[in-house]
């Protein structure tokens, strides 16, 4: 709390009764996280060596964005000073003063709003964090002790609990605890699995995870027959969150689409043209209990609120910040965190179990290489996908390696494709038809 009743005070002074007229504000907005973190780690098989050790954290950091009163902006990340210097914050001050810059649509601070009713906070990590730490060194050992023999083992456990606080000159003053889980294991850097919320994993949901990477490392022992240019394209649920997040996030990006930098452009959205199949909906969904994306009120003090990018294949809004909103014309919307909150959703959608029992001839593309070097704007991609998982008749009968061709924008819009969803897993497998030929 330091930080942000520091900051606090400098903004108010500097509003009220500033020490240079030039330094004087008109508006401002605080964002501090003030978070503490503990963490474990797996490097070959072994536990807190000096590359891996057990791991406590503590700080504060924030960012501040500021309104001269010539209406010129300034914005900063922020930390609490290392010494104590009564003339820091002053100094600080001057050079936000000094890198100022004019951007007259950014310079709206929203006036407060009621806040949605959100669960973001696992008392559980809290104990975590007081010391009650025993799960993580559980969870590493039963890691070891059960992974499959002779295979080289890499991994990373970490519990978080702090406060996330957002004040701004036109009377927000808003502090919430917030916590995260995050883990993740892989198996010979060929097969690994994650699991990232704001609450505990459940030993159901670590055993079931396990047992599917298990399951498809020992796949991934043997050879299995190549793909023909009829094989289903069924990407894993790892691989639809990164094609989302290189094709469509960049697309749907307020000042992209404002710009003309975007696929779409406003008057598409104005219209309501179709770009995905009608079956599709695409949306950002901060208020789900204890996701990862879940949130009460964005950095710029907006309430978290459920917005459809996408209905029904038609394109509703894009996401927009307080300055791409201005300049829209429209209300702020939710905002992404990375691809956390965001949700593809096929009104046909079955379970992962239904869909496999159904693939004929397919393989399941886990991961794929260079996918960032992909143009985003086009969708098109040309994508090499070592590791495969061969799947015949319903079942994985082995390992290959193959080459995607294709269009992630035009995938969506064809009527091939579905998707499926598991229960551990955020985003769905998409199953597509695409090129692909063997690598």
């Amino acid at each position: 709390m330091k930080l942000v009743a520091q900051l606090e005070d400098l903004l108010y002074q500097s509003q009220l009764v500033p020490k240079k007229e030039e330094l004087r504000l008109s508006a401002w907005r605080i964002l501090v996280h003030d978070s503490e973190a503990v963490s474990l780690g797996v490097k070959d098989n072994s536990s807190g060596s000096v590359y891996t050790p057990p791991t406590y954290r503590q700080g504060e950091s924030g960012e501040v964005f500021l309104v001269w009163s010539d209406g010129t902006c300034s914005q900063a990340t922020v930390q609490l000073p290392a010494q104590n210097d009564p003339e820091y914050w002053s100094k600080e001050l001057e050079q936000w003063r000094q890198a100022s810059y004019e951007d007259p649509d950014a310079t709206h601070i929203p006036a407060p709003e009621p806040l949605p009713l959100v669960a973001v906070e696992d008392r559980a990590i809290q104990k975590i964090i007081a010391g009650d730490d025993e799960i993580l060194f559980d969870q590493v050992k039963h890691w070891l002790t059960d992974k499959p023999k002779n295979v080289k083992m890499q991994g990373s456990i970490q519990a978080a609990w702090g406060y996330r606080h957002v004040r701004t000159s036109t009377g927000l003053a808003v502090t919430y605890q917030q916590s995260q889980f995050m883990a993740w294991f892989s198996f010979d850097s060929l097969i690994g699995a994650g699991f990232a919320k704001r609450r505990l994993i459940h030993p159901q949901e670590q055993e079931d995870l396990w047992s599917l990477t298990v399951e498809r490392y020992e796949g991934m022992q043997k050879e299995a027959p190549p793909v023909g240019p009829q094989t289903q394209v069924i990407f894993a649920p790892s691989l639809t969150e990164e094609m989302l997040g290189q094709f469509i996030l960049p697309n749907f990006s307020g000042d992209r689409v404002i710009e003309g930098q975007g696929a779409f452009s406003k008057e598409n959205f104005i219209e309501h043209r179709m770009v995905f199949h009608p079956q599709f909906s695409l949306s950002i969904d901060p208020l789900r209990p204890l996701e990862l994306g879940s949130y009460l009120v964005t950095s710029e003090g907006v309430p978290a609120e459920r917005t459809e990018l996408v209905r029904n294949g038609q394109l509703q809004t894009p996401f927009l910040r307080v300055k791409d909103a201005v300049r829209w014309g429209a209300k702020p919307t939710a905002l992404p965190q990375g691809t956390a909150g965001v949700y593809l959703k096929h009104q046909a959608e079955v379970s992962w179990a239904e869909a496999m029992r159904g693939v004929e001839d397919g393989v399941l593309v886990l991961s794929v290489l260079g996918l960032h070097t992909q143009e985003a704007v086009s969708g098109s991609y040309s994508l090499s996908a070592p590791h495969s998982l061969r799947i015949l008749k319903g079942q994985i009968v082995g390992r290959t390696d193959v080459k995607l061709s294709g269009n992630f924008l035009a995938d969506l819009l064809a009527s091939t494709t579905k998707t499926a969803h598991s229960d551990l897993d955020s985003h769905p497998y998409l199953l597509i038809k695409t090129g692909i030929q063997p690598l």
